[in-house]
Order: structure tokens, then C-alpha cells, then sequence
């Protein structure tokens, strides 16, 4: 060993081998900033927080449920429940999907935003062979908007009749199969269910509750009931229990009707998915009386279309100060990890739990 120290080439090698360099060993720190907020780790964590808030900002500002969220400020409804149940997860997982699924999700989120393709709905769309928005079903009278498919005079039952039957077809449910437990527990608090949804609406001012169970929204009122957990998920079943009693005596024969006089009159699926032609598309309200025939054309005044934008800039503006107050709770000052505790809290703000 010492024979080979005394080897200048070799002490040479072993020098260049083992030699640090300082330079090599600095490293470029990179840091994420978000709106001039520093981010310090954990970014995929805070990057699903802020889509979060993100999209229960659009829900928030939504003109289709601002009726729901006028009053929400009172805690009337119990929103975990809710979107869970519209978004299907109480029959499929996350990771599950399929024909059933989609066809549930989609009308329990149309019927949410009352936007079920109803004859004024395709009316407004322009749809191809729809040249009215009235009901076919009850002779032309009323226009078939969200509402009305459910008081229609056509309809084989009422909706106040579907809930009065609920929790007897549904406690022949249980029987049917051997559920005694949970069929002694219903029968105590069939009353109490029916009820809270007969009784008036505090947030849907002038309606009962039966129109928050139509949009799929679960009150609160039902968790109060009791405390105990066997409880609440058996009146929760009842609950949607009813919901689909609803859709499969009302909604549903509503569409096999339609679907009847619409082949009576020749109207094929395959025409519902094209428009109208533009030469159809006149409305008697909306043709300026005085312009002779021929040079008809629809009469849009500055009075509107300034109102309108008007109105569309001041939601615009409400949506991004709402946004950056969601935002701003989960980056400014705040660690990556507990991003989505904060965003609880500003679900409960909001209303959102």
C-alpha cells in the first residue's frame, strides 16, 4: 500500500477520483406560486382543493339553482346527502359505471336544474318538428314546463297520492324481504315522514317540501328525526324510495305518452336531434307588425340586449369575487395539506357541507 502511495500517477487517479466539486452539487430549488402566494408542497393536494372550490363555486352562482340557494344560509338542507344522491354514488362507487348509471344521473341532474326535456325546453332549443311549447297531453292549454309534467291533468296519480302510498309500498318491500327489524322501526315514523314533506318550504317560498324531494334535495328535517344511524338510513331509503316512486308513475308514463302522439303525428327520434329550419323559426310575439311580408324578422331592442349583458356582467362579477374568496382560503398562507380542511370549512359557509 505504502509502494503505491509513493506512485505519483496513482495518488494522482485516486485524488481526481474521489474529488468533491461544489458546483456540481448545487441544485435549482423550484417553487410554485399561485396568485403571488407561495405553495410549500403537497400541490397535488392543492391543486384537487382548489378544483373543488373551483366547481362548488359554479354550483354556487348557478342561475338554475339560485332558487335553492337564496336561503341557504338556514341550513334547511342537508347537501352531503343530496349531491350524493344525485350523483348516483348511493347504488355505484366512484369507480363504477354503466348504462343504468348514466340514465340515473343524468335525469336526477336535469330534474335538479328543472331542465327535463320538457316541450318548452325543446321549444326554446329550436328543436326540429316541435313548433309549440303547450302540453299535447292535456289539449294545447298549458305550456309543459319543469312544473307542470308533475300537476298535469293527464297524470294517472298525483304526487300527494305517491307519498301517502310511499311507506306502505314500501314497508311491503321490507316484508317481501324479511326485514322485521327495520319494517317495526318505519311504522314509527311513517307520520312524521309524510309530514315534513307535506309542510310548507322555508326555502322554496310558497311550495312544500314535496318540490325540494322532486329536485332531490334531502331536508334536514329528516336527520332530526332521530339519532340514532339505523334510523336515519332507513328513512333516507324511504326518502328515495320515493323519489323513484315519483319518476316511475309520473315521468315515466309522461314519455310513453308523448312518445305515442308523437309517432301519431310522424314525428321520429332521429328528428328531435336536428333543428328547426331558420325560415321556422318565427315567432308571431317576436315579428315586427309594421315590417310588410316578406322582410319579416324578429325584433330584438337595444332596450333588451343592454339589459341582458347587463345582468350577465353583474353575475360574472359576483362569480369571480366568490372564487377568489374560495381560492384565497386554500393559498393564501395556507400549507398544501390542509387545503381540503379548509375547504370544509368554506363548505360550511356556503352551505355546501
Amino acid at each position: 500500500m505504502q509502494e503505491m502511495l509513493k506512485n505519483n500517477k496513482i495518488v494522482d487517479k485516486i485524488k481526481y477520483n474521489f474529488e468533491l466539486i461544489d458546483e456540481g452539487l448545487i441544485t435549482n430549488e423550484y417553487n410554485l406560486i399561485w396568485n403571488n402566494k407561495l405553495i410549500t408542497g403537497g400541490f397535488r393536494v392543492w391543486r384537487k382543493a382548489v378544483t373543488l372550490a373551483i366547481w362548488k363555486n359554479e354550483i354556487l352562482n348557478s342561475e338554475r339553482l339560485e332558487d335553492l340557494f337564496m336561503y341557504n344560509y338556514r341550513n334547511e338542507f342537508d347537501w352531503i346527502a343530496s349531491l350524493e344522491f344525485i350523483s348516483n354514488r348511493v347504488k355505484f362507487s366512484q369507480r363504477q359505471c354503466g348504462d343504468r348509471d348514466t340514465i340515473e344521473r343524468s335525469y336526477r341532474i336535469k330534474n335538479l336544474l328543472k331542465e327535463l326535456p320538457t316541450y318548452n325546453t325543446l321549444f326554446k332549443r329550436n328543436t326540429n318538428k316541435i313548433d309549440t311549447d303547450k302540453c299535447i297531453r292535456c289539449g294545447k292549454i298549458f305550456t309543459e314546463d319543469w312544473e307542470h309534467i308533475w300537476i298535469c291533468e293527464d297524470n294517472d296519480i298525483s304526487i300527494d297520492e305517491i307519498i301517502r302510498e310511499s311507506p306502505y309500498n314500501f314497508e311491503k318491500v321490507l316484508d317481501n324481504s324479511n326485514q322485521t327489524e327495520e319494517l317495526d322501526i318505519l311504522r314509527n315514523y311513517n307520520c312524521e315522514f309524510i309530514n315534513i314533506i307535506e309542510s310548507p318550504s322555508n326555502i322554496l317560498l310558497g311550495k312544500s317540501r314535496k318540490w325540494e324531494l322532486l329536485r332531490g334535495i334531502y331536508n334536514n328535517k329528516f336527520n332530526d328525526l332521530s339519532k340514532e344511524k339505523k334510523v336515519k338510513d332507513l328513512i333516507k331509503k324511504l326518502w328515495m324510495f320515493t323519489y323513484d316512486e315519483i319518476k316511475k308513475r309520473i315521468w315515466i308514463p309522461r314519455c310513453e305518452e308523448i312518445k305515442r302522439l308523437e309517432e301519431r303525428e310522424q314525428i321520429k327520434k332521429i328528428d328531435l336531434r336536428r333543428r328547426r329550419a331558420a325560415n321556422d323559426d318565427i315567432v308571431e310575439d317576436e315579428i315586427d307588425k309594421d315590417i310588410l311580408p316578406g322582410k319579416m324578422k324578429k325584433q330584438k331592442t337595444k332596450e333588451n340586449l343592454v339589459k341582458k349583458e347587463k345582468n350577465t356582467n353583474i353575475n360574472r362579477q359576483i362569480s369571480l369575487v366568490t372564487l377568489d374568496k374560495l381560492k384565497g382560503l386554500i393559498t393564501e398562507g395556507v400549507h398544501a395539506c390542509g387545503s381540503l380542511n379548509i375547504l370544509r370549512a368554506v363548505d360550511r359557509c356556503s352551505g355546501l357541507q
